[in-house]
């Protein structure tokens, strides 16, 4: 960890959750996480560069590798993550890992499928974000409030929101 960071909780006093399992992290200096929870497990590599700020409620799950470059500013709820989380098991595999691990639900043994992350430097990471395994994220990019990307990437300079259509039905009285 770099030089004047700061890893806090978020303003209901909840604490954050760090959890490294076979993985590395990496922050550089002047960066601030009050994220919900890190967890970096079967050897993943998290580094967040300079000068980034992570907002409450975030959430980073990496099993791979996910960069996150300097000056960042990532907004509330955001969710940065490389894997699939689970890997989709037959119903008698999971039955057995169920009960081997019990009373840890959702145990993996193996690691999930997983894709790098990359995210450059000045970008903006709008609140309840999704930014899912395999996305590169340019330099100076802005990702709008509720968007999700999986799998795409995003060239320097882009701004990228996600259109939700609402379908409005009128109803008269006969």
């Amino acid at each position: 960890m770099g030089d004047y960071c700061i890893l806090q909780g978020n303003s209901r006093g909840a604490k954050s959750v760090f959890i490294v399992n076979e993985g590395t992290v990496t922050i550089g200096d002047h960066s601030r996480l009050s994220t919900d929870r890190v967890w970096v497990r079967f050897g993943g590599n998290l580094i967040i560069g300079s000068y980034t700020n992570i907002n409450q409620g975030s959430e980073i799950r990496c099993d791979e590798r996910i960069e996150i470059g300097s000056y960042n500013q990532i907004s509330y709820r955001v969710k940065i993550w490389d894997t699939n989380t689970h890997t989709i098991l037959e119903k008698v595999e999971r039955r057995k890992i169920a009960e081997k691990y019990y009373p840890y639900f959702g145990y993996e043994e193996n690691r999930p499928v997983t894709s790098a992350v990359s995210i450059g430097d000045d970008c903006w990471l709008g609140e309840d974000t999704a930014v899912l395994k395999g996305t590169k994220i340019g330099d100076g990019s802005v990702i709008g409030f509720r968007t999700t990307i999986a799998g795409q990437t995003i060239p320097s300079n882009s701004r990228v929101v996600q259109e939700i259509k609402l379908r409005i039905s009128y109803y008269q009285k006969r």
